[in-house]
């Protein structure tokens, strides 16, 4: 674990990005296994997402957070919670009318893995999705296969997509005017910070629904804005004036499991900032729960400068002793924001183009997971023949014709390879420009939007840096 953390830790000091086994980073062997994967996906997509089956043939079961019904329903508070926000009201009940102009209606064909999956990538360019499980499961095929597999399952089953058309008008108002959780700015790699002040929180202000709802939420929102080559978040938890009362066990079992087994490798970097003295303590009870992958991301800052290892002072918030006067304030929505919602034409030819994408690259992935198969027929072929060389001891001058000719059909056969892996790339980025038209359909407007920070394409912080 020390390795990995002095890693991070460079990555900051240098201002340079850890790429490695990322999209258009991969090595031989890297882009190998993510093509085993894609076939082992392909090889389902006529399969229903409730009968999928993982790399040992068993039923692919959905793990839940670990969290006793007496912990999901502990005593809350009633009437007002925060800022006028009662105990259960949504940001639509705020605003009084219908914030999202027509209902949720699901968009895929049918129910089976090749046509969720697609709703699964959303705005992600596909390999930077299957990535983060391969690296997650070190690069074995058949466990990163299982662990895909049950977050597909797992977003179909909770209906991730229609949580994100939905957005914040159901979120609970008293979460969204606090702020418990929060992106502004960049990171020195250039990756978006989210900020989640734990005094802001309080276990029985909102129910375990809600406090999961918008929990995904958070994650679903920044999701769009991570874009080649920054893959990640910088995650602050700021425990400035935190107490016992901010504790929130199924909370921090949830985040823990949502990072570990559903959003894996979503994490740069997590800082625990400013700590109270006996934070060490409750650390340790926390730490059996953290996956091993997240806990080497894991730093501690007492202070600003602590922080700005990770953050040029001009990003850190003025409040926690930056250059940035930003401070957090909810801004509700108009009701008519999201008027292209109903643009039902719209919708259907956004979704038509983002379809004829996705069955182009379907196509596409086919083409080079076969040619990455026959490209390992002849690496075989060659290795054999060497290794028959070596055992007659012939000298490299004097191979036989059958081993030059493998070792040049094998060349051929990788050029290939490459040659489609190449042109599977254009239509993965084809696809994620598609997907994210059809995004203004089927994703209802946020704060960040409102504010105009992000346009659906790129986030732009200085609109509301005043540094």
């Amino acid at each position: 674990m020390a390795s990995q953390t002095t890693k991070i830790l460079q990555q900051f000091e240098t201002g340079k990005l850890e790429s490695k086994g990322c999209y258009k980073h991969l090595n031989d062997y890297e882009r190998h296994q993510l093509a085993l994967l894609w076939g082992e996906l392909l090889a389902r997509f006529d399969v229903p997402v409730e009968d999928l089956v993982g790399a040992n043939n068993a039923l692919i079961k959905i793990t839940d957070f670990g969290i006793t019904e007496s912990e999901m329903t502990s005593s809350k508070q009633k009437g007002v919670v925060y800022n006028g926000c009662k105990y259960g009201e949504t940001v639509q009940d705020k605003v009084g009318s219908p914030v999202v102009p027509l209902p949720y209606s699901d968009i895929c064909k049918d129910n089976t893995l090749g046509s969720y999956i697609w709703e699964t990538f959303r705005e992600d360019v596909p390999d930077t999705l299957v990535l983060r499980f391969l690296r997650a499961r070190k690069w074995d095929v058949d466990s990163a296969l299982d662990m895909i597999l049950t977050a597909v399952k797992w977003r179909f089953a909770n209906n991730i997509d229609e949580l994100i058309y939905y957005g914040e008008s159901l979120n609970e108002a008293s979460l969204m005017y606090k702020g418990t959780s929060f992106v502004h700015g960049l990171d020195k790699l250039g990756n978006p910070v989210i900020w989640a002040p734990s005094f802001r929180h309080y276990q029985k202000d909102q129910s375990f629904t809600q406090a999961k709802r918008y929990l995904i939420y958070i994650m679903e929102t920044v999701r769009p804005m991570l874009r080649y080559p920054n893959e990640r978040v910088c995650l602050i938890m700021d425990l400035t004036d935190h107490s016992n009362a901010n504790m929130d066990w199924p909370f921090t079992k949830m985040f823990l499991k949502l990072l570990e087994a559903y959003y894996p490798e979503c994490l740069a970097v997590c800082i625990v900032y400013n700590g109270p003295w006996w934070f060490s303590g409750v650390f340790k009870l926390i730490s059996p729960l953290i996956d091993t992958a997240v806990a080497q991301k894991i730093q501690f800052a007492k202070n600003a400068d602590g922080l700005s290892k990770f953050i040029d002072k001009n990003q850190i918030l003025k409040i926690r002793g930056g250059n940035n006067t930003y401070e957090y304030t909810y801004v509700l929505p108009d009701p008519k924001e999201n008027a292209m919602m109903a643009d039902t034409d719209g919708k259907k030819a956004a979704l038509e183009a983002r379809n004829q994408a996705a069955q182009k690259l379907t196509q596409a992935t086919k083409d080079w997971v076969a040619a990455t198969k026959e490209a390992d027929k002849f690496r075989s072929n060659v290795k054999h023949l060497q290794d028959k060389d070596s055992a007659e001891t012939l000298s490299s001058d004097s191979a036989t014709p059958d081993r030059t000719s493998s070792e040049t059909r094998a060349k051929e056969a990788y050029n290939k390879e490459m040659a489609l892996a190449h042109h599977r790339d254009e239509c993965q980025e084809e696809f994620a420009q598609a997907a994210r038209k059809l995004d203004f359909y089927t994703r209802a407007r946020n704060i960040y939007n409102r504010l105009g920070v992000f346009d659906g394409q790129v986030a732009d912080w200085s609109k509301i840096q005043n540094s």
